[in-house]
């Protein structure tokens, strides 16, 4: 490539910025879509960890029948801030109806089996399904087992036999992630998602406008007539959209760390997170061949599509299928295996992991992953510049 070819290649570039800096409804939409879901997140967390801490520290209200039967059981449940009530005239439909989260029921042989030292079974009526008790649901679980284990205990002493027997195998949890992560840790799993929505994201509005759109504006024949080589057209428009992504995905990673950073947002999420800058560094030197592919394939997609709208649908159907691996495997337990090392995206997800709990990312995952994502960035590209060497690359519909 000579010099007479990089200077058109910019000149071009120039335009593209020039132009697309020029509407600035398209460059809003473009930051808006990638900056919205950091702050999404954080508010979902915040509003999630205020309705599990509300419900886990306030007043338990607990419907009990037969009450009378374990006035013991009964003590300790009022001494962990649970408000005994009296039940409903039918427990199960009052569950079902959702008037009552749940309804302890100590039925009459209670009392008779608990004195021969002998299981005392209790029934916990609930709707598994109703998400809104699990909470209630768990607390009193919990407090049934508690007092469980105590009487356990007291018996085998009144015995002369140490409660320790009861424990075989004692297990003792080891934290070894850096700085004990904990909670925080789920939410740097949320990184990759930033990172890869932005990626497919940032650039969208500009490839759709600076392809479809130009091509139903009628402005794109008059540019192609210039004595200038379509490659160079493609990679001009390619660059300043590339540049673009780049920059919204580093705006979407530095606001959500930097959300995460505030104290008054690490009381309202009840996480705090210390990312170092030779992670930060890691992760966004992973994503950068993501978004080279991401780019190149919108290009792609938007030159190939006759008309805006339906570029529009065809790239954001390329979005989903880009960031929904993230989103999955920040979700579900899934483990990487080494075919995931060659699936764009994927592997990207996985390194970016590695890189946010400070481990030494593995040189050669690094090199496939970032060939093998390079490698579908530039087919795409070079797909794009074909298209544009045909005629029919200025038809309308």
């Amino acid at each position: 490539m000579g010099v007479n070819a990089l200077s058109l290649i910019g000149v071009i570039g120039r335009k593209e910025l020039v132009d697309n800096l020029r509407d600035r409804r398209s460059v809003f939409n473009a930051l808006l879509s990638v900056l919205l879901n950091p702050l999404l997140y954080i508010i979902l967390f915040g509003f999630l960890n205020r309705t599990f801490t509300e419900q886990s520290e306030q007043t338990l209200q607990l419907p009990v029948v037969g009450v009378e039967n374990a006035p013991n059981l009964i003590a300790f449940l009022d001494q962990y801030n649970v408000d005994i009530l009296p039940p409903p005239a039918d427990p199960r439909a009052a569950v079902q109806s959702g008037e009552v989260d749940l309804v302890l029921v100590i039925p009459d042989a209670f009392a008779a089996a608990f004195s021969r030292g002998e299981p005392a079974p209790v029934e916990l009526i609930q709707d598994v399904s109703n998400q809104g008790t699990s909470v209630a649901v768990q607390r009193v679980e919990n407090l049934l087992e508690q007092y469980s284990n105590r009487i356990s205990a007291l018996r085998l002493l009144a015995r002369g036999i140490s409660p320790a027997v009861m424990t075989a195998v004692p297990v003792v949890a080891v934290d070894v992630s850096p700085a004990a992560r904990g909670a925080a840790g789920t939410v740097l799993n949320l990184l990759p998602i930033i990172m890869l929505t932005a990626a497919f994201l940032g650039g969208f509005y500009m490839v759709v406008d600076m392809t479809a759109g130009e091509r139903e504006r009628e402005s794109l024949e008059p540019l192609l007539i210039n004595p200038v080589p379509r490659w160079a057209f493609v990679v001009g428009k390619y660059l300043t959209a590339f540049g673009f992504t780049l920059v919204a995905t580093a705006l979407a990673t530095g606001l959500f760390l930097l959300l995460l950073s505030i104290p008054t947002v690490q009381s309202f999420t009840s996480i705090q997170v210390n990312v170092t800058g030779a992670a930060m560094a890691t992760a966004v030197g992973v994503i950068i061949p993501v978004v080279f592919m991401a780019v190149a394939l919108q290009m792609l997609i938007a030159s190939y599509t006759r008309n805006v709208k339906e570029a529009q649908t065809y790239t954001q159907l390329l979005s989903l299928a880009g960031f929904m691996p993230a989103l999955f495997l920040a979700i579900l337990p899934i483990r990487a295996q080494p075919w995931m090392t060659f699936v764009p995206t994927v592997s990207q997800t996985f390194l970016i992991n590695k890189a946010m709990r400070g481990e030494l990312l593995p040189v050669g995952e690094v090199v496939t992953a970032t060939a093998v994502t390079l490698l579908v960035g530039l087919v795409a590209l070079a797909a794009a510049i074909r298209l544009y060497n045909r005629e029919r690359i200025v038809l309308i519909g």
